[in-house]
């Protein structure tokens, strides 16, 4: 995904409009920038359900999409309002029956937004003119005029974001206060701590953290159960290979 600087400024467009596209005010920083800045290579877009999803996921992590990761986000994509954040290629969504889901995409990548709302239109899943994008830092809270969400995902999002895992996991803080009382938020992240990596899964990591794809050395399921309690009332994790599960709900406001 060639670099580009993503400079973020308000505009006066209305979230409350579905065919709107915002950009969210504030300048992401230079870490998440170029973590979401490889997004930008159409090539690694149109490779990245076979390689990601397929190849690493299932030789690498151990964690095959279609037997662990994909049943997970299909059981926690709630009918209503769906905020998907850091949205790759729009896979899961793709996979996914949406009947009665109003679909919103949040990324920092605008390349990786028009992708996944494109291939959603063009597979049917969503109608164009009610599918929102939002460009947009996550490490920042949601813009105001965002509604409550029935339900939120964050799949292979959370090892990409620098810093330890209660930096990453301060997103929750400002994301639980979008959800619905009785909404659910859930993803997948890669683990590199407190897990078995074989050769292919360490050449990956290395590779993804010399480049600034992955910043996970230090991320383990102890720490993300941990943060994941300081925001929510139920939790429920399970490690699968080097791949770690989660959903929670019911937030602590």
């Amino acid at each position: 995904m060639a670099t580009s600087t993503l400079t973020q400024r308000p505009t006066t467009t209305s979230f409350s409009n579905p065919k709107s596209s915002i950009r969210a005010e504030g300048a992401s920083s230079d870490a998440s920038a170029r973590g979401a800045a490889i997004y930008s290579q159409s090539w690694l877009l149109t490779i990245y359900d076979w390689w990601v999803l397929g190849i690493v996921s299932t030789y690498a992590w151990a964690c095959s999409v279609p037997q662990y990761t994909l049943p997970w986000f299909r059981e926690n994509c709630r009918k209503g309002q769906h905020l998907d954040i850091g949205v790759g290629t729009g896979y899961y969504l793709a996979k996914s029956d949406l009947t009665g889901v109003q679909v919103t995409l949040a990324d920092l990548n605008q390349d990786a937004l028009d992708a996944t709302k494109n291939r959603l239109v063009a597979e049917g899943k969503v109608k164009a003119e009610e599918t929102r994008t939002i460009l947009h830092d996550i490490t920042r809270p949601l813009p105001d005029s965002c509604p409550k969400f029935n339900s939120m995902s964050l799949y292979y999002l959370l090892h990409c974001m620098p810093g330890p895992v209660p930096a990453k996991t301060a997103v929750f803080s400002h994301l639980k206060h979008n959800l619905t009382p009785d909404g659910v938020i859930s993803g997948a992240s890669i683990l590199g701590k407190d897990v078995r990596h074989n050769l292919f899964g360490r050449v990956i990591m290395g590779f993804g953290n010399w480049n600034g794809m992955f910043d996970n050395r230090g991320d383990n399921a102890a720490d993300f159960d941990e943060a994941l309690r300081e925001h929510f009332h139920e939790v429920e994790t399970q490690v699968r290979g080097a791949i770690f599960l989660w959903k929670a709900s019911q937030p602590k406001i």
